[in-house]
Formats: structure tokens, C-alpha cells, sequence
């Protein structure tokens, strides 16, 4: 809800399901700051002896009840004037200070909802800085909202961060979601350096921000170690398996034995297709043709088979809810014992599973379904290369069974992919990069280009998680559905704008899968059509785990259930083991509160494994970026905001920040509607989509910063710097003017490193080494040019 919105005190604090202190909470407690013997007064100073007075006082009366002298006045004045600007007390015309009569008084645990800081239900907007989840704080609730008074008891939780060291202190900026504060250290380690990624404790306020001890080194050795313990670490995302898990894997049994109450379809050429470094292989695929289009059978590996509701192996994997993918190592949400072993569909080998059985019309439509358990052998184990390359004629060395499935998957690909165009789910093409490490930096960029094996897999998988949804909503089985809710009204009318103003009609009344795929048709000629792209993503709501079908938005689906990768994802065992219940005539054993509450888990640590894995690339990729200081780059505005312009490089597909006072000397009017700045002497216009040619002038890997200049500034500088013309004249009032705007606007922004996914191709960067020494015209000056800007960049990022 949010806090402009007038509620009555009485409701809000319903609504955040908090408890009424008693005054002693309120008691001042005495804190010793770690910089100065002065004692410092506080908020809840304040609030208390207002409180305590039950009247009105002025500033001497105030110093008295505090039983401080007049050397506080000062302090007293800065915490007063605080509190007046956050309308935490009244001032009467008689200089009078009170609390706000319709005020009331809260406790409760802050805790962290999409990236925002909530008590109970009510967002907080004070000062990220000082506050975290899993502080009890106190807090003023008024007709108008919500305002923190003081903090009871802090989390326990440590922060992690980016060591740093000045003249005159040592602190920690923090990399944990939910705090984006600095610590100041009551302790060292000389042996540290400066940018180490370390954890630390936070002990307290003293009044000037948070303090803390130093309590371990984070990281080892090389680039890609740093950044993927560190944002692991940071994220809280656990990386060891308890005792009680390991010995639970120890007593796996080491061979798949048969089973009477299974099918065996080891006589079934199935085969498994993926990605060349891929070492747990879930799923497996087999298709022949029938009189009426064609029977897909998808294979899942049986991993409920093992692990059993209420288990150390089960507990361990709801609390990681699924594995995390990182350029230099996997973190498995279960014991490679299982991931890599007994559940994992290797060639030649008898396994359990789970199979999805499906009659597929000839024009795609699903006409029949059903679910089995299994016994079933890997005829061999495939790559989406060798695949994609069978498909449009090289030879492929497997048995001829083999041969016959894969073609008829292909067929029946084609008519699974018909019904989804038919349907309008949406596709974009994304530039997947692989990152090529050695002694732990990356050395290379390669794409990952998407080819027919590729979405042969995928269509085979949504089908088969279309028949998982309908198949529990059928028969009323509790389980979790993959939900993908429409854009909400305010994403509608953005896409709306956007379309429009390219000249496309827009139904937001109707909006719908196909509307938007009809929408993007329209624009398929227009050399800007991939930010559409990004709009559409950008625009769409985020994908959950809940047990209500609410429909799959994005893919044009009324049903949807992941079913198919209980290696990697808890949901998809909860949905196995309501499949396999309903096999045996029973009801599955998970329901009501507890399977919503693995539904948030799930949809939780979904999002907390995006973000590791989002952050550790784009740290990587930033950090081979930097390595180009000073050279030039062609780019394409794809965010417009008041202070700059967010341009991504095509070489790279990562997005930097080009401040407004980069574009010159005239004063830029920014046109929310429009996306656009506007120059307000020369009418010069920067939208969305347009082309520029930018260089980089810094690169901060860690925080994922890009800071990059226009090349025509530069050129200009350049050559003024050679006129020996060191003012920008009449600009000069203007650029002052604009850059000052600018510096209150962008404060809590940062740069959108990698904000849609894309990544970089690697014969391009190859190309962008050759472009930029034959663009020249930049580099040679722009390298001794960004170096010399390199400071003043630094104070202006975000």
C-alpha cells in the first residue's frame, strides 16, 4: 500500500498486524558512540519526553527533560528540524514542539518485499542506509503513514561487502539486499585489502550511521571466485550441505534395481538433449507417429523416488529451492549423489522416472494425456549442436531407432509450435552468452545461439507442464502452479505510449499474448524492434509459485505447472509427488498453509538465484569490459530518465550511464511521456531506440557502474582544449544548471547492468578491437581524455 495513501492510524496498524509497546519500550537507551565521547540525542529521545511531558515544549524545556546542558542545543536543533520535515512532530507558532495527535505507536520486524523495506503490510520509505531486515523497530503511524522512531533490537543477520579504506576510517559498503548503507569498523586485519569482500557484524547506531566488527575474509583467489562467492554470500545463498544431509547421501543405495509396480521402457529409444557442459541430465524425449498425429513421451527423473516428504534431504532442498548456475561452478539444490548420480538420466544405464505420455493432433493440439512411473534406459546422450546440426542434414552416429524418434520429434515440434503461434505466447530472442574462463577471468564471449534442438526441447517440456497443470486441477490435487499474471494498468499504458508513438495501434482493453505478438509484427521492419522487446519483458509481471491456477500470461496458457526439472527445482517435486500420489489412488500429503508457504520459498529463492546469477555476470563481463578504457563503442538508448541516458553497447549487451552533463551545453528538458530529452535552445532530441557512438570512460565491476561520454563531447572538448578555449562560454550557466538538476534526481538510481538479459557475442568484441582502432578519431585522445575525466565521473555516477 502505498504511503501517500490517507488511512486512518487505526487501520494501518491493523493492517501491518503489529503490537501496541508499552512506554517502557520507549526508555532511552544509552549508546556510547564509537567516533566521539558526545552523547548524541536521538528521534526517540525526543519522542519520549514529548511523550513523557503530555504537553507541549520548547527547545530549553526539552534540553532540561533530557538532562543534557546547552552544548546539545545544536544536536537538538538537527534532530527537531529532522523531525519536522518528516511531519514526526508539530511546531506552534509559539515555537511549541508536540507529537501529531492522530499518532500512534508500533513495534514490529522489518522485513524485505521485492527489493522494499515493509512493516507488516505498509512499505517504509525512511533511510535505507540505517535500516535492514530483521530489525525490530518502533515506529509512528499517523493518518498519513508510517514513520520509524527507533530500532529495538537489530538483525543478527551479518552484512557483506566491499572493504574500503580512507584517511581517517575503515568501512564495509554493503553488498546484502535490503541495505545499501555503509558499516564503519571497530576493527581491522592490515592483511586485508582494500576492495576485499568481507562479512561483518553490525553492532549498532552511533548516531552518524551503522557500526560494526570485521568478522571473516569472504573470498579466495581470481575474478570469477570473487564475484561468485561474494554475491552468493551476500545473497544468503547456502553453499555447504549440514551433516545430516551428507550422511543421508551416503546411505543412498548405489544401483537402480527394478520395480514390479513400474513400466519398463527400457526397450524405448529415449534420448536425452543438452547443453555440451551440462552434467545433470533430467529429462529425457521419445516420439513415433500415429493415426492421429503423434505420441510424445517426456521421461523426468523420479527424484521424489529418494527423497521423501520431511527428510534432512528434503527440508535442505525447500530451504535452497533450487540450484544456482554461475559461469564458474553449479550450486546444487541436492547431493550430487543425486543430481549427478541416481537421478541424473546418463546413457546405458536403468533409471527411475516419472512419464508424461501425450497424444498431439497433427496440427499440435493436445487430444490425450497420461502420467506413469517407470523404468527407463538412455539410448544416448545428445547436444543441442549435434541435434540442430541432424536437423539440417549432417550426419548423427546413433542407432537408427534413434534417427526415426528425433525426425518424428521434429515433426512433431513443428506442429507444437504452430498451436503456440496460433495461441500468440510469446517469444524473444535473447543473445545468451557463454563466458570462456581461464585462471579465473574471462578470456572470451561466445553467443549461444538458439537452433530447432533447442525449441524442440522446449516445446516437448510446456507441453508436457501443460498436461502436469490440468492433470492436478482435474482432480483437485494440492500443488504448485508456475503463475504468470497480465501487465499490470500502469505497464498497459506504457506499451501503449511506446506503440503508439511508433505509429502501431494499441488495444490496452484487449491486451493478450497475440495482441502483443500482432503489435511486434507490425514493427518487424524497423531497425529498433529488439527495445520492444525489451519493453514487452520489462512490462511483464514476475512468475510465481502459488497453489491457485491462475494461467501462464506470457506462453498464451491456462494451465502451467513445472514438472519437468525436480533436479533442479522444488516446485517441480511438489508437483511429482502430487502426480505420483494420484498414480497410487491417494492425496497428496502437502496442502493448505504449508504448501503456500513452500510456494513463497520457492518463488523466493527463484528470484535470489536470478539475482546471484544476473550480478555475477555482469560483474564478470564488466570486469573484461574495463580492460577498454578510453576506446569507442556504437550503442542504443534503451532507458531515458531525467538525469542521462542508459545506452547499451552492442559489443558487450551491457548498459552504461551517459550523465545528461555529458551532452552538451545545452539545458535538457526531460518529457516522461515521450521518453525523451529535449534541448531547450537547440531542440536537440534523445529518444529511446535512437543510435549513438559513446566512449567508455569508466567501469566499476564490482557494482556493475559504466560511465561513458559521447564521442561528438569529446570531439568537442577536444578540440576546444586545443583552441585553448578552457570555458564553455554562454553553455557554461546552463551545463552548471543542468548537471545540478541532474545530481538530485538520479540519487538511488544505478546503472541497469544487463537489466534484459542479453549478453555478448564474441566475434563481435573481436570486431569492436578492429572498429575502435579503425574509429580512431576518439581513442587516441579519448584514452587520455577519459583518464583525466575519470575522477569527476566517478563523483557524478549514481
Amino acid at each position: 500500500m502505498p504511503l501517500c495513501q490517507r488511512l486512518s492510524s487505526t487501520s494501518l496498524a491493523g493492517q501491518c498486524g503489529l503490537n501496541f509497546p508499552t512506554i517502557s519500550e520507549f526508555m532511552p537507551r544509552k549508546s556510547q558512540s564509537t567516533r566521539s565521547n558526545a552523547p548524541l540525542l536521538t528521534e526517540a529521545d525526543v519522542r519520549r519526553v514529548l511523550s513523557d511531558a503530555a504537553r507541549p515544549l520548547n527547545q530549553v524545556d526539552m534540553l532540561a527533560a533530557l538532562e543534557v546542558d546547552r552544548r546539545a542545543a545544536k544536536n537538538l536543533r538537527a534532530v527537531l528540524k529532522a523531525m519536522l520535515a518528516n511531519d514526526a512532530i508539530e511546531l506552534s507558532a509559539r515555537g511549541l514542539y508536540s507529537l501529531p495527535i492522530a499518532s500512534q505507536v508500533v513495534t514490529g520486524v522489518l522485513k524485505l518485499v521485492k527489493g522494499r523495506l515493509y512493516l507488516g503490510d505498509v512499505q517504509v520509505s525512511d533511510d535505507r542506509r540505517r535500516l535492514r531486515p530483521g530489525d525490530r523497530v518502533s515506529a509512528v503511524v499517523t493518518d498519513e503513514g508510517i514513520q520509524i522512531t527507533d530500532v529495538l533490537e537489530r538483525s543478527n543477520a551479518p552484512v557483506v561487502g566491499l572493504l574500503r579504506r580512507s584517511r581517517h576510517a575503515t568501512f564495509v559498503d554493503s553488498m546484502t539486499p535490503g541495505f545499501r548503507g555503509r558499516v564503519m569498523l571497530t576493527n581491522d586485519d592490515p592483511a586485508l585489502a582494500d576492495g576485499d569482500t568481507v562479512e561483518v557484524a553490525v553492532d549498532e547506531d552511533d548516531g552518524r550511521g551503522l557500526v560494526g566488527r570485521l568478522l571473516r575474509l569472504v573470498v579466495a583467489d581470481g575474478e570469477a571466485d570473487r564475484a561468485s562467492t561474494t554475491l552468493l554470500a551476500s545473497h544468503g545463498v547456502p553453499t555447504e550441505f549440514p551433516k545430516a544431509v551428507v550422511d543421508a547421501a551416503k546411505r543412498l543405495p548405489r544401483k537402480v534395481g527394478g520395480s514390479k509396480s513400474r513400466r519398463d521402457l527400457s526397450d524405448l529409444p529415449f534420448v536425452t538433449i543438452d547443453g555440451e557442459d551440462a552434467r545433470d541430465f533430467d529429462d529425457a524425449l521419445y516420439c513415433e507417429a500415429s493415426d492421429s498425429g503423434f505420441e510424445l513421451w517426456v521421461a523426468i527423473a523420479d527424484v521424489g523416488h529418494y527423497v521423501n516428504p520431511g527428510s534432512a534431504l528434503d527440508v535442505e532442498a525447500l530451504a535452497r529451492g533450487n540450484s544456482v548456475y554461475l559461469p564458474d561452478r553449479v550450486v546444487p539444490m541436492l547431493p550430487e549423489a543425486l543430481s549427478n548420480d541416481l537421478c541424473s538420466l546418463r546413457p546405458e544405464e536403468r533409471r527411475m522416472a516419472l512419464v508424461c505420455k501425450m497424444q498431439i493432433g497433427p496440427r499440435g493440439g493436445l487430444r490425450s494425456f497420461e502420467f506413469f512411473e517407470a523404468v527407463i534406459r538412455s539410448w544416448a546422450r545428445l547436444t543441442y549442436t549435434d541435434v540442430g546440426a541432424f536437423l539440417t542434414g549432417a550426419h548423427l552416429p546413433v542407432s537408427k531407432p534413434v534417427i526415426e524418434s528425433l525426425r518424428t520429434l521434429h515433426k512433431s515440434f513443428k506442429a507444437l509450435r504452430r498451436a503456440r503461434e496460433r495461441r500468440g505466447g510469446l517469444d524473444f530472442d535473447s543473445n545468451e552468452v557463454k563466458l570462456e574462463l581461464s585462471e579465473g577471468r574471462v578470456i572470451a564471449l561466445h553467443p549461444v545461439q538458439r537452433n530447432d534442438a533447442h525449441m524442440l526441447v522446449e516445446e516437448a517440456m510446456i507441453a508436457a507442464n501443460v498436461c502436469a497443470a490440468m492433470h492436478l486441477e482435474e482432480h483437485d490435487a494440492g500443488a504448485l502452479y508456475r503463475n504468470h499474471e497480465p501487465p499490470s494498468d500502469e505497464k498497459r499504458a506504457q506499451l501503449k505510449t511506446a506503440f503508439e508513438f511508433a505509429g502501431v495501434p494499441f488495444d490496452v482493453a484487449n491486451l493478450s499474448p497475440k495482441s502483443l505478438a500482432a503489435a511486434m509484427a507490425a514493427l518487424s521492419e524497423r531497425e529498433d524492434k529488439a527495445l520492444f522487446d525489451v519493453l514487452i519483458l520489462r512490462s511483464l509481471m514476475q512468475a510465481n509459485y502459488t497453489p491457485d491456477n491462475k494461467g501462464h500470461f506470457g506462453l498464451g496458457l491456462t494451465h502451467y505447472a513445472h514438472f519437468t526439472s525436480p533436479i533442479r527445482r522444488y516446485p517441480d517435486l511438489v508437483v511429482h509427488r502430487a502426480i505420483k500420489a494420484l498414480c497410487r489412488g491417494k492425496q497428496p500429503a502437502l496442502a493448505g498453509a504449508a504448501l503456500a508457504a513452500a510456494g513463497e520459498q520457492c518463488s523466493m529463492t527463484e528470484r535470489r538465484a536470478e539475482d546471484v546469477e544476473r550480478g555475477v555476470t555482469s560483474w564478470l563481463k564488466c570486469e573484461y569490459l574495463s580492460h577498454h578504457l578510453g576506446e569507442q563503442f556504437d550503442g542504443m538508448v534503451m532507458a531515458v530518465t531525467s538525469f542521462g541516458l542508459f545506452v547499451e553497447l552492442d559489443t558487450f549487451y551491457l548498459q552504461g550511464l551517459v550523465h545528461i552533463s555529458n551532452l552538451g551545453s545545452d539545458y535538457f528538458q526531460y518529457q516522461p511521456e515521450t521518453q525523451t530529452l529535449i534541448g531547450e535552445r537547440s531542440g536537440r532530441r534523445f529518444a529511446l531506440g535512437d543510435r549513438i557512438d559513446v566512449v567508455l570512460t569508466s567501469v566499476e565491476p564490482e557494482v556493475g557502474k559504466i560511465d561513458l561520454m559521447p564521442v561528438e563531447t569529446l570531439e568537442r572538448d577536444n578540440s576546444r582544449s586545443s583552441r585553448g578555449r578552457g570555458s564553455r562560454g554562454q553553455g557554461k550557466g546552463r551545463a552548471d544548471r543542468q548537471k545540478a538538476t541532474a545530481n538530485k534526481d538520479r540519487g538511488s538510481s544505478r546503472a541497469n547492468i544487463n537489466k534484459s538479459k542479453k549478453s555478448a557475442e564474441s566475434d563481435s568484441v573481436n570486431k569492436s578491437s578492429g572498429k575502435a582502432k579503425a574509429k580512431g578519431k576518439a581513442k587516441k585522445k579519448g584514452k587520455a581524455q577519459a583518464k583525466s575525466k575519470t575522477k569527476s565521473a566517478r563523483g557524478r555516477r549514481r
